[in-house]
């Protein structure tokens, strides 16, 4: 790991081939480990060109800098590619600790109600596993607190227009037309009732690619034109978890609101038994969503996909 860094390092700041010869004198290994090191670095993506003269860097691939990331109160765990960062998280609470986990690519990114969460690179594919001093019954809140965090620091850093979509979609909101960005994942584990930890899975549509299976998704650079600084949203998201965990359920309920794009619309309800239609205006103090049926009966919703009719 060290070797790559320094090799990545000697050819940033060449601005001629570098021979394998004058690396592995600077590194004290041999000019066949240089080679390994440099094929090694290839297949994580950077451009490294192979001359008669020695080696020369093309292109470095967008990776988060983990330096930055230091700044956080929180032990990083950094990955090029992983399955799930949920998974390393969930080991990490099982051990008693606060971490971060992030991956550069997921290749079992997992969504809600077992779905998969495609996590192609450029994006933000990250897990915050945390204690939060929550009865069983407050875990709700963070879901509310996940999502109320990634719109706003996504609101703040570029100044576009968010919503939050219950139970857990973080939207991009153009005129009348919605596209995802973002989406929450909780899993919490409890002891009696008290959270033993909780695990907020986060997944935002960044620098990535959309694909095409995906017709209602956007990512920030397709918005922006630009590429988009992720560890500064990294950290502005994490700082607002902290922030809000500190607060009431009344004032995270009302902030999160406030952005709603779900309150004030008609909705269907899908539930594995059932489907529910009517008007969504407000959530309980539980969290639940109050939807309102054609016949007047109020319903208390708890989970299940949510889609916005038209009508």
């Amino acid at each position: 790991m060290k070797n790559k860094k320094f090799i990545i390092k000697i050819l940033e700041k060449a601005s001629e081939p570098v021979s394998g010869e004058s690396i592995a004198k600077k590194l004290g290994i041999s000019r066949t480990a240089v080679w390994k090191n440099v094929q090694a670095l290839k297949k994580e993506g950077y451009q490294i060109e192979t001359t008669h003269k020695g080696y020369r860097l093309i292109n470095s691939p967008n990776f988060i800098d983990e330096e930055i990331l230091k700044k956080l109160p929180y032990k990083i765990y950094y990955f090029k590619k992983i399955s799930s960062t949920m998974n390393v998280a969930k080991e990490l609470g099982e051990r008693g600790e606060e971490a971060l986990v992030i991956a550069e690519i997921q290749t079992s990114g997992r969504g809600r109600l077992g779905r998969v969460w495609i996590s192609p690179e450029g994006g933000i594919w990250m897990s915050l596993v945390i204690k939060p001093s929550f009865s069983l019954k407050e875990a709700f809140l963070l879901t509310y607190i996940a999502s109320l965090a990634i719109g706003l620091a996504i609101k703040e850093t570029t100044g576009l227009k968010i919503k939050l979509k219950w139970p857990n979609d973080v939207l991009y909101q153009k005129e009348n037309e919605e596209k995802k960005l973002a989406g929450v994942l909780l899993e919490i584990k409890a002891e009696v009732d008290q959270l033993k930890y909780a695990v907020i899975g986060i997944g935002i549509n960044v620098n990535n690619e959309i694909n095409s299976f995906e017709p209602f998704a956007v990512s920030l650079k397709e918005i922006l034109k630009k590429e988009i600084k992720r560890e500064d949203l990294i950290i502005e998201i994490v700082r607002k978890i902290q922030k809000y965990l500190k607060m009431s359920s009344e004032k995270i309920i009302s902030d999160w609101k406030k952005l709603s794009s779900t309150l004030g619309k008609a909705v269907k309800i899908i539930q594995p038994q059932r489907e529910i239609r009517g008007l969504a205006f407000d959530l309980a103090e539980d969290g639940a969503l109050l939807l309102k049926t054609k016949e007047g009966k109020i319903e208390k919703i708890y989970s299940g996909d949510c889609i916005h009719l038209r009508y």
